[in-house]
């Protein structure tokens, strides 16, 4: 196992308030796996991202469990330690690229510097390392694109750059978050094609972070399905999208545009996402679920498998199954 999240909370402090952000959170990623994080805006899907990189604000609180490494807690590790398994073990492509490229360097130095730090190469030999990584990014005239600065270059070229930057190392571990939510359509497949090559030539999972259930169909594995901060489905990809078992699985795939016929109406989820100060006692999808009964509101239901003869593949949190 790879990476092995267990029982996992996060609160927010402010002046007036506690908000629990992530609540008992539990996820397994493997060697060269690609699992998606899927889920609405304010689910948790960045905050699992951000723990697993010591990188929450410093009004969190990490209330209970564990992120296991290869064995080793990442919530026990110093600042140093912490540091030297950043972008060495674990890399992070963030949603919009401008924000993770220095403005005022040139791409190449950029990369030559990360390749330089994480494989103890010479100035010059990271250099040309940095060039052939812009073209394993299929980067065309990679000498040229190196000396030019990320204001010079396309969203979906600074996003293959960001990708280059993040696999320097290479990373056992990529974490992407929304990273072709800013890309035209015709990019983003591009990107996604590119990543799951990368995967497969250099053996390094993907945490796939998204909104986007059609990006989740096309390049993952597994997927685990977020709801205000907690999973309430997870199993393998095909089977989770074509036999949902969580009333909010359903509801995100029923929200989908039907391609077949484009003018049929968009069926959206009633109701807002439950209030994280004080989480309700059932049910967290209780309030804006058409099948709710009266379990749903008493007791929170816990991941169960969807057929217990087929074991722990296709996991649900709900009452009505």
């Amino acid at each position: 196992m790879l990476l092995q999240i267990t029982d996992l909370s996060v609160e927010f402090t402010t002046m007036q308030d506690r908000i629990e952000a992530l609540h008992h959170v539990s996820l397994s990623i493997d060697e060269g796996e690609i699992v998606g994080i899927v889920g609405e805006s304010g689910s948790g899907k960045s905050v699992t991202a951000l723990s697993i990189l010591g990188l929450l604000e410093k009004n969190a609180v990490i209330k209970s469990g564990r992120i296991l490494y290869r064995g080793t807690d990442i919530l026990r590790l110093d600042k140093k330690e912490l540091q030297a398994l950043r972008g060495k073990e674990i890399g992070m492509v963030f949603q919009e690229p401008m924000t993770a490229l220095h403005p005022t360097m040139r791409v190449g130095d950029q990369l030559a510097e990360v390749i330089a730090r994480h494989r103890q190469l010479s100035r010059k030999e990271a250099y040309a390392q940095a060039v052939k990584s812009l073209e394993e990014v299929h980067i065309r005239e990679p000498e040229i694109v190196a000396r030019k600065y990320p204001f010079e270059l396309s969203g979906g070229m600074r996003q293959r750059v960001v990708i280059s930057l993040a696999m320097a190392a290479p990373p056992q571990l990529l974490i992407c978050d929304e990273p072709t939510t800013a890309l035209d359509v015709t990019i983003q497949h591009e990107i996604l094609k590119l990543m799951k090559e990368l995967s497969v030539k250099r053996g390094t999972a993907i945490m796939l972070i998204t909104h986007d259930l059609g990006v989740v169909a096309e390049l993952c594995d597994r997927v685990a399905v977020m709801y205000a901060g907690e999973i309430v489905e997870t199993g393998r990809t095909a089977e989770v999208l074509q036999n949902p078992g969580h009333p909010y699985t359903r509801a995100l795939i029923g929200a989908l545009p039907d391609l077949a016929d484009p003018a049929e109406p968009l069926h959206a989820i009633g109701g807002e996402l439950p209030d994280l100060r004080s989480r309700p006692e059932g049910c967290i999808f209780a309030a804006r679920c058409a099948s709710v009964i009266p379990p749903c509101r008493e007791v929170r239901p816990q991941l169960q498998p969807v057929r217990p003869d087929q074991g722990h593949e296709h996991q649900v949190s709900c009452w009505v199954r």
